[in-house]
Order: C-alpha cells, then structure tokens, then sequence
C-alpha cells in the first residue's frame, strides 16, 4: 500500500525516530553601558548587564508503531529498537536569571603608561536545576593593570 506525501502529519525529528514534541525557548536581554572621560587623562566605564532565559522541551510522544508501518515506515523496525524518552523532559527545563556588574577606570600616568583598574560583579540565580543541577551563585573579580604603549 503506497500513502501520498500529503497525507503524512509532519513530524518533528527527536533522536533517531520521528516523534511529535516542541521546544520552547525564551530569552530577554537589558544592557547599560556608560564611557565617560572627565578629564583628559581620565576615563571611567560601567555597564550593567540583566539576563532572563526559559527554556523546556515537552514531554515526548513517541509514535504509534502501526501508523508508521501506513505511512511507510517498515514492520518490526520499531519493534528492533529500544527507545524511552519518557523522563527527558524533565531534565531539559531551565529558567535562569543573570546579573553582571562592571566598573573600571582607566588614568593615564604618562604618554605611553597607562593605570587600569576594574571590578566585576555576576549574580546567577538558577531556578530550576538543569542537567549539572541547580548552579546559582555570584562571584566578584578585581582586577588593575599597567598599559604600556611601545
């Protein structure tokens, strides 16, 4: 029995066999960034950072073995194949929020030497443990330097 290309429900493709399943992904980004040189030899920089994402993939339905023998599909390929998605999505979701911090200068001492110095501040707040488990946590890094224009 041959079906015509019209009468097949597409499908999304999941693994190494067809499956009805949708994943969602949201993201929202904010961003501020300042440079401003109140002086000559000054400059002064900041930027603040916000960083929202959600992301779940739906349960999985594998598909029925008969209505992919009608569709072409040929019989007992189903039956050779060990497939359980059943538990994936419940280790696909995330939803995490991201704050990150940033302020530094930078003064020049002379023509060709220039003093940095910066300081960053990141904010993870995981909400829902994803596949390494729940990460939330924040870290301060201070950092200066020396320039040199050669």
């Amino acid at each position: 029995m041959s079906v015509g290309i019209d009468s097949v429900v597409a499908a999304k493709h999941y693994g190494t066999a067809y499956a009805m399943t949708d994943y969602t992904s949201k993201s929202t980004n904010l961003y501020l960034v300042a440079h401003l040189m109140p002086t000559a030899k000054l400059g002064i920089h900041g930027s603040l950072d916000f960083n929202l994402s959600e992301a779940a993939l739906d349960e999985v339905q594998m598909p029925d073995s008969a209505a992919q023998v009608a569709i072409g599909v040929p019989a007992g390929w189903f039956a050779s194949h060990s497939y359980d998605y059943s538990q994936t999505y419940t280790y696909s979701d995330f939803d995490y929020e991201l704050l990150k911090f940033n302020f530094g200068f930078e003064y020049l001492l002379s023509p060709k030497v220039t003093l940095t110095a910066d300081m960053d501040y990141a904010d993870l707040t995981d909400n829902q443990g994803y596949v390494y488990g729940n990460e939330t946590g924040s870290y301060y890094m201070i950092r200066s330097g020396l320039r040199l224009k050669l």
